[in-house]
């Protein structure tokens, strides 16, 4: 029944409702991290003259917000709540727009401020923090829908679990019996002798 009921659209969606949404809350936690990545190679150079101003003021609180609220988010993606998925986009929006920010002014600075090595760490790490916070939202919001579509049909007797579980295992029965009798067809006389007085 296993390859069955995985195939099986709505058993699937009918065991998503009792599994957290671990690849969302995994994708969230992930932004947080390359976030990270971020602020460590940048804030490594506040002491230069371009990074001595109140922008960086302005970073750090931004980068506290982001933190606290994506941890808040994945937590939320995990029980499939699509609630706040309009603000977990515009996080994400907001981490790749930081890279025209201080990262590319640091490095079109005068004197450059930041070579090219760290620009691109934190180019690089704002993408890939602000498309996992992105790509959390979209897989988030696509499976809070279908289980929530999913829950209103289970509730207005559209669809009878019991009733597709029983004929899940009713097709794996034929589909077992039907390979048995093509195993004893194409068996030596002996083996098929032997087999069907097994099936019988």
């Amino acid at each position: 029944m296993k390859n069955n009921t995985v195939s099986n659209p709505v058993i699937s969606t009918d065991v998503m409702r009792y599994k957290k949404n671990k690849l969302a809350a995994n994708l969230a936690l992930g932004a947080i991290a390359c976030d990270c990545l971020c602020f460590m190679f940048l804030y490594a150079v506040v002491g230069t003259d371009y990074y001595s101003t109140w922008a960086i003021a302005f970073d750090v609180i931004f980068n506290l917000m982001f933190l606290l609220l994506t941890f808040l988010l994945s937590e939320q993606v995990k029980g499939y709540d699509s609630k706040l998925v309009i603000l977990q986009l515009i996080l994400g929006a907001f981490q790749i727009g930081r890279i025209f920010w201080l990262p590319l002014g640091g490095l079109l600075a005068k004197p450059a401020a930041i070579d090219i090595g760290r620009f691109l760490i934190l180019a690089i790490s704002l993408a890939a923090s602000g498309g996992l916070e992105i790509a959390s939202a979209v897989i988030g919001y696509i499976r809070s829908k279908a289980v929530a579509e999913f829950n209103k049909k289970v509730e207005a007797g559209e669809i009878d679990i019991m009733e597709v579980i029983r004929q899940v295992d009713a097709d794996e029965a034929a589909a077992k019996a039907a390979e048995a009798e093509n195993a004893v067809a194409d068996a030596t006389p002996e083996v098929a002798e032997q087999a069907s007085e097994e099936v019988q």
